[in-house]
């Protein structure tokens, strides 16, 4: 088995990795909003969380920014009487998701053996941080790197602030996005496990150094 040494760092990733949504968000989101879920409100809803890489790939992450995305992308909100700050402000607070197996007990594992655990979220701070002290991770979890006032992860502009320069043996992402987590490693120079349980083909310029469809198999993966 292939095996990566003179690790020192993990980057996690969250959506996707550390948990995944649920197939039944939309209707989550409406119960919550107390408005009825419609196939519209459902296309509008994902089609919105689908242009957020495209919307935000030149321009710093911000709540206006945000505002002004989930505006434009979902009208069906004011028709209900709902303002788009209004809903950024609920969604924030709503859980769509439920912990991946395997990501708690991994992520302690390597923080009992004395690695650093950091996260590198394109998501705002206050939703993904609440996620992770829900789910039992954030104890083992160093340094939590959010999208708020930054930019995406596969943005060069990205790098500076998580990777000490000089150190990029030391550190290896893990993520399930090829055109974010190993566009990151990638352009930063940095080791990639890419967490890809459906086994899915990558098509993308972007490689990974290795692939997992477990998470528990990092923990055979990662030696000193």
């Amino acid at each position: 088995m292939r095996r990566l040494d003179g690790i020192r760092i993990l980057i996690w990733d969250c959506d996707g990795t550390i948990w995944k949504h649920v197939e039944h968000e939309a209707e989550i989101v409406t119960k919550e909003l107390g408005i009825p879920l419609t196939e519209r409100f459902s296309n509008e809803y994902f089609k919105m969380i689908e242009s957020i890489e495209s919307h935000f790939e030149h321009q710093k992450v911000t709540k206006t920014a945000y505002i002004d995305l989930i505006q434009k992308c979902m009208p069906i909100l004011l028709e209900n009487g709902i303002k788009a700050d209004e809903f950024f402000d609920e969604w924030m607070m709503i859980e769509t998701s439920e912990l991946n197996e395997g990501a708690r007990e991994t992520i302690e594992y390597f923080y009992s053996k004395g690695y650093k655990n950091i996260v590198l979220t394109d998501m705002p701070y206050v939703k993904q941080v609440s996620l992770l002290e829900k789910y039992g991770v954030l104890q083992y979890i160093k340094e939590v790197y959010a999208g708020d006032d930054n930019y995406l992860k596969r943005h060069q502009k990205s790098t500076k602030r998580v990777i000490e320069n000089g150190h990029e043996k030391e550190y290896v992402i893990i993520g399930d996005s090829i055109k974010n987590d190993i566009a990151f490693a990638n352009n930063s120079g940095i080791k990639s496990i890419w967490f890809n349980p459906e086994c899915k083909k990558n098509k993308s310029e972007y490689k990974p150094t290795m692939q997992v469809t477990s998470l528990y198999e990092v923990c055979r993966r990662i030696k000193r």
